[in-house]
């Protein structure tokens, strides 16, 4: 079917914001099972917007024992990051509405 946003950086915050999700192999899991879209989401783009919004503010992590194993980077919402999960909540709503109006108008043709 193409290419279509994956939207990984407001599924993380989301993830975060309600409790979801803490570290990798669970941002992992649940992104899966949550994705907007039918396209794979790699571990790498996952990891890559962690840090980027650790480096923006909107996260920040801290290193956790893991259960009988290593140590893993566990992530926290931050209140910018709160924040910037209601501005997308903002661009998403305008982006939901126009792609509806757009597959009515595709139907229409």
């Amino acid at each position: 079917m193409g290419k279509l946003s994956r939207l990984v950086e407001p599924m993380l915050l989301y993830l975060l914001a309600c409790g979801k999700a803490r570290y990798g192999y669970e941002f992992l899991e649940h992104v899966h099972q949550s994705a907007l879209t039918d396209s794979e989401i790699d571990a790498g783009a996952v990891y890559r917007t962690l840090r980027s919004l650790e480096q923006a503010g909107c996260v920040r992590s801290h290193w956790e024992p893991g259960p009988g194993g290593p140590r893993r980077r566990v992530y926290d919402l931050t209140p910018i990051g709160r924040q910037h999960l209601q501005d997308w909540a903002i661009v998403l709503g305008r982006r939901g509405r126009a792609m509806v109006e757009f597959a009515e108008a595709c139907q229409a043709v």
